[in-house]
């Protein structure tokens, strides 16, 4: 069987995302594997166990991000966090020896067209080889990000905290919000898609992210705590509309 070729790079997301036309994420139910997150599970076990692949210490887990294009080649989006890696350098290498040769990647769909999507998926080697169950799927053991007072305090504060960009710049659009909470629970890798080309804006959108560095529980896998995705879909208007 054929396999797709394998690209590591390092890119400038906000950029080339959407002049490549690819989506940040992909469409409500749609899978990037075939069989979905379960056949990817599966695929992955029996790979790993066929390889006779090497178990890691329990403690290792790692969440590679890839792009899979609408041709169905993958891409690694380098890692910011070199010390992660390093920390769990055999649960590293083993995403990446299932990203050169599963094969059944699926690209995203909108209105009939294929395009190119950014995922990303968690690779805990002691679940995906001895523990392995049918039917795994590691987002059930996963408990989601705390913010200190929930997320309901999170929505008033971020609305406090942003307030003043909604009234200061005239931007009529839909527009993404998004950022990590790391594994310390700080917030990371803060950003706005699509990219607003205003440098005052974005001088404004971090002076008003500071006012939200409050502690964040960690999301944890089991007991391992690991980093989550947030992210805030909302029309940007004289007030912000949370979608």
């Amino acid at each position: 069987m054929m396999r797709y070729r394998f690209y590591v790079f390092l890119f400038l997301l906000n950029t080339i995302l959407f002049k490549a036309q690819l989506l940040d994420e992909y469409p409500k139910n749609q899978d990037f594997y075939e069989g979905g997150l379960v056949g990817f599970y599966q695929e992955a076990h029996d790979y790993l166990v066929k390889s006779n692949a090497k178990e890691c210490n329990e403690n290792e887990i790692y969440q590679p991000r890839i792009i899979v294009t609408k041709e169905k080649v993958i891409k690694l989006i380098q890692d910011s966090d070199p010390e992660n890696i390093s920390k769990n350098k055999c649960a590293y290498d083993l995403s990446m020896e299932l990203i050169k040769n599963l094969e059944k990647w699926k690209p995203a769909e909108v209105k009939g067209n294929k395009l190119g999507a950014v995922t990303e998926f968690i690779i805990y080697p002691k679940d995906l080889i001895s523990g392995y169950k049918i039917g795994y799927n590691p987002y059930k053991n996963v408990t989601p990000a705390q913010y200190p007072s929930g997320y309901t305090a999170f929505d008033s504060d971020f609305v406090d905290n942003f307030k003043f960009l909604f009234r200061k710049y005239d931007l009529n659009d839909d527009i993404n919000l998004e950022f990590y909470i790391s594994r310390e629970g700080e917030i990371v890798n803060a950003r706005i898609y699509p990219e607003v080309k205003n440098e005052a804006f974005n001088i404004d959108f971090k002076k008003a992210l500071s006012g939200l560095k409050k502690k964040w529980k960690p999301a944890q896998y089991s007991d391992i705590p690991i980093k989550q995705r947030v992210a805030f879909p909302g029309k940007f208007t004289a007030y912000f509309q949370k979608k």
